[in-house]
C-alpha cells in the first residue's frame, strides 16, 4: 500500500524550459561582459530549436571561435540567476490534496532547494533530497533510498513521480516503487531505451495523480 509519495522537481512541478531560457541568457550576458560577444540567440537555438541539450556551452564557443575555457563560467552564470520560478498551474492543489500521505522530493538538479523556495512549495514536502549536493546520482539507487530513510517508509510504500524515463524510473522500479510518469514538459516525446525505463503508469497531468492512486488504492 503506498502512504508516500516522492517526486522528481525539474520538469514534473514546473516546466524547467523557464530556468533553463532564464539560465541562457544569464550567461549571454556573461559572455558578452567577458568577450563583447552576444550569443543569445545562438544559446537558445542551440538549446530550444536543435535540441542540443548537452554541451550547449561547447557547441555555440566552437562556432563563434571562443575559448571552451570559458564554459565554467558560463555553467556558473547560468546557475546563478535568480528569476522567478513558476510551478505548473496544478501542483499545488495536488500537493495539498495529498494530506494523507507523507511527501518527499528527490532532484537531481542544481539548486533544487532554492528553485524550491523560489516556487514556493518547499513546505509541502516532508523530506528533501539534491543529489547535486551529494555524491551520488539519480542513476544510483541511494538517493531514492535515503529519501525512503527520511519518510520512514519501504521502497514499496512509495510512489516515484517523474517525467524523464532516463534518469527517474529505473533505480525506483529496482527498489520496487510504483513509477508514475507524467506526460508533461521537454521530455514528454521521449520515449524509455528499455523496459527498466517503463513506468508502471502515465498520466497527461499531475491533475490525474491523486485519482490514480485512489484507483490502486481501491481497485473494482
Amino acid at each position: 500500500m503506498v502512504t508516500a509519495v516522492g517526486f522528481d522537481l525539474d520538469g514534473t512541478l514546473f516546466d524547467d524550459r523557464q530556468y533553463v531560457r532564464a539560465g541562457l541568457k544569464a550567461a549571454a550576458r556573461a559572455l558578452e561582459s567577458r568577450t563583447g560577444v552576444d550569443a543569445r540567440e545562438d544559446l537558445l537555438k542551440a538549446y530550444f530549436r536543435r535540441d542540443i541539450r548537452e554541451g550547449t556551452f561547447d557547441h555555440v564557443l566552437d562556432a563563434r571561435d571562443l575559448s571552451p575555457d570559458l564554459v565554467p563560467e558560463l555553467v556558473a552564470a547560468y546557475h546563478d540567476h535568480d528569476d522567478d520560478l513558476v510551478a505548473y498551474p496544478e501542483t499545488v492543489p495536488v500537493l495539498e490534496s495529498l494530506d494523507d500521505y507523507r511527501l518527499g522530493l528527490l532532484t537531481g538538479g542544481t539548486n533544487g532547494g532554492e528553485k524550491l523556495e523560489r516556487l514556493a512549495i518547499a513546505s509541502y514536502f516532508d523530506a528533501v533530497v539534491v543529489t547535486a549536493d551529494g555524491d551520488a546520482t539519480k542513476r544510483d539507487p541511494e538517493p531514492f533510498r535515503e529519501l525512503c530513510d527520511a519518510l520512514d517508509v519501504e521502497p514499496s510504500e512509495m510512489a516515484y513521480v517523474g517525467d524523464r524515463p532516463e534518469l527517474d524510473f529505473a533505480r525506483p522500479n529496482d527498489l520496487g516503487m510504483y513509477t508514475v510518469r507524467v506526460m508533461k514538459g521537454q521530455y514528454a516525446d521521449v520515449a524509455p531505451e528499455s523496459d527498466p525505463e517503463e513506468p508502471d503508469a502515465t498520466i497527461d497531468s499531475l491533475a490525474a495523480l491523486p485519482g490514480l492512486l485512489r484507483r490502486r488504492a481501491s481497485p473494482e
